[in-house]
């Protein structure tokens, strides 16, 4: 049986290009075919279906995406529906979610079509923008969806409510609700803790809080997490946004919430080495 890949490149890694064509010229050799899926300069509002799926084979092997960990993102979330595993190729400058990078990818493409290699499955955030009672907005996430401050510089008021048990009143620039996956991105840089991959919890953690005693809880993956945007002072304007994996956000105003639990979809990505997570982290905290 023919070994499929899809192929997504970031438009706007120019440098890649080259090397992209080269590797797809290598697949063909080894008896594999290739399938470049068109990527879209400007895939809307949101940012969503960036990537058109359609053409890809549906008994596909895997998805080879190049970039850094915001495409690798954009594409196991595209594919997680259908799922497509994803083999990450880091073209940016850390990427996390990268299982190879560039210099390593001949030696990725062999193994893919001998099949020397395993799924590894990740678990997705889903989460509904709330506005008078009605869902305005529901999509998933793979790191992370973010409720923080909108355009104005002033903190905002929000009150974290886990299973319907409040949590706490914080005040500050926003909060975190992160997967294990999403732990090294945007809640490592605010201060969170990092989550092994496996574990089957959420991390919730305030953005510069204004407050010595805020800390960031972990809670299971179980549970039902509501962010409610409350008042400030009514003489201010207060504006909040929603953000599902660093996508432009949703404006969020005083009474709007978040419910965010573990959504039904997993993405399955393709690794082909002996994946140990402190050896990766270790090597790529070097390059920061």
């Amino acid at each position: 049986m023919m070994t499929k890949i899809g192929i997504i490149v970031n438009h706007s890694t120019k440098a890649g290009e080259a090397d992209v064509a080269k590797i797809c010229e290598y697949i063909e050799k080894k008896g594999g075919s290739f399938h470049r899926l068109k990527v879209r300069e400007n895939g809307g509002e949101l940012r969503e279906n960036f990537t058109d799926i359609s053409e890809l084979p549906k008994d596909a092997t895997c998805v080879m995406a190049f970039g850094g960990d915001g495409t690798i993102i954009q594409a196991a979330r595209e594919l997680a529906p259908i799922g497509v595993p994803v083999l990450g190729v880091n073209l940016g400058t850390v990427g996390f979610l990268a299982e190879v990078e560039l210099e390593q990818i001949y030696e990725a493409v062999d193994s893919v079509i001998e099949g020397n290699f395993h799924i590894e499955k990740r678990f997705m955030l889903n989460g509904k923008v709330i506005k008078e009672g009605k869902i305005v907005y529901e999509s998933n996430a793979l790191n992370d969806i973010v409720v923080a401050r909108g355009n104005f510089v002033r903190a905002i008021s929000t009150m974290v409510y886990i299973d319907g048990n409040p949590m706490k009143n914080l005040y500050g620039d926003g909060i975190i609700v992160t997967t294990p996956t999403g732990s090294t991105g945007y809640n490592l840089s605010a201060g969170g803790a990092i989550i092994m991959p496996d574990a089957e919890v959420f991390g919730i953690l305030p953005i510069c809080p204004h407050s010595f005693n805020s800390r960031g809880v972990i809670t299971s993956a179980l549970s039902k997490v509501v962010v409610d945007v409350e008042w400030n002072k009514r003489s201010e304007p207060v504006e909040a946004i929603a953000s599902f994996d660093g996508n432009e956000g949703i404006r969020l105003l005083p009474g709007d919430s978040v419910e965010i639990v573990r959504a039904e979809l997993t993405v399955p990505f393709l690794r082909i080495t002996d994946f140990k997570f402190f050896d990766s982290l270790r090597k790529k905290f070097l390059t920061i």
